[in-house]
């Protein structure tokens, strides 16, 4: 029983991790970074569940893949094709600072990751893109139009995240850093 338990929970958290699915209530994180202690507390991690959009991040990432480089070839896949690559496949088509892997089976390093590096996962943050745009069109730039208009948009002339970040930045003031 105690295997089955195992097994169940691990295929649980590495689903949660690879599609953005809310973790269980009340749970929280905590994660070393050098001699730094941080604490995500349970209520940061529902703030982030509720505003943080795998969909979008995926979406920008995807079309970071398929812009046209002067060595190789740019990711020629669709967008869905592209969500179930391994980490390893994907950061073959990549540019920095697309540099981290949110498909981790971590949730403590994918809670710190969304709240860590901005210029890459900034584009995931609900306030920052239109709310009515489709992010299962390939060709959508929701970005330019954030649903928090007291935010400055993304700049679509840089592959980094580089608007306005309200949410991410009220998900952070959450954490208790030791």
């Amino acid at each position: 029983m105690r295997k089955l338990l195992l097994i169940v929970f691990t295929m649980l958290l590495f689903s949660a991790c690879e599609e953005g699915d809310k973790p269980p209530d009340g749970t929280g994180y905590d994660i070393v970074v050098g001699d730094t202690l941080i604490s995500i507390p349970a209520e940061a991690v529902q703030f982030a569940a509720e505003h943080f959009e795998w969909h979008a991040y995926m979406l920008r990432e995807f079309q970071i893949a398929t812009l046209p480089r002067d060595e190789g070839s740019p990711y020629a896949g669709s967008l869905e094709q592209w969500k179930n690559l391994s980490w390893s496949s994907r950061q073959t088509f990549l540019y920095p600072p697309f540099v981290h892997n949110l498909s981790t089976e971590s949730l403590e390093l994918y809670y710190y990751l969304i709240g860590t590096y901005s210029d890459q996962f900034g584009f995931g943050w609900v306030d920052t893109y239109d709310p009515e745009a489709n992010l299962f069109n390939s060709a959508v730039r929701p970005w330019l139009h954030p649903a928090d208009s007291t935010l400055t948009p993304d700049n679509p002339g840089t592959l980094n995240f580089d608007g306005g970040l309200g949410d991410m930045l009220e998900y952070r003031g959450m954490w208790e850093i030791n």
